[in-house]
């Protein structure tokens, strides 16, 4: 019985990596061109500058972005404290 070259293992296992890694790119990147322009929570427009891309909170849940603004994100926070 012959042992599988261990060269061919590593090189199926490298490409089936490099799939995987590929697909979440992508998957991320559709994410982000589909981005909300604004709070999710008050409507408060996003403007995109150095600022705001510090203090502004981005949530994923199953696939789905929301974007919430400082004043909600501290709403949000108390009301979790509170429960």
């Amino acid at each position: 019985m012959r042992r599988p070259k261990l060269r061919k293992v590593n090189t199926a296992k490298r490409k089936k990596e490099r799939k995987a890694t590929e697909a979440a790119l992508r998957q991320a990147t559709s994410m982000m061109l589909d981005m909300p322009t604004g709070c999710t929570a008050c409507e408060k427009p996003f403007d995109r500058n150095q600022e705001t891309v510090k203090t502004w909170q981005v949530i994923v849940k199953e696939n789905k972005m929301s974007l919430t603004c400082p004043e909600c994100w501290d709403m949000i926070l108390e009301e979790d404290h509170e429960d």
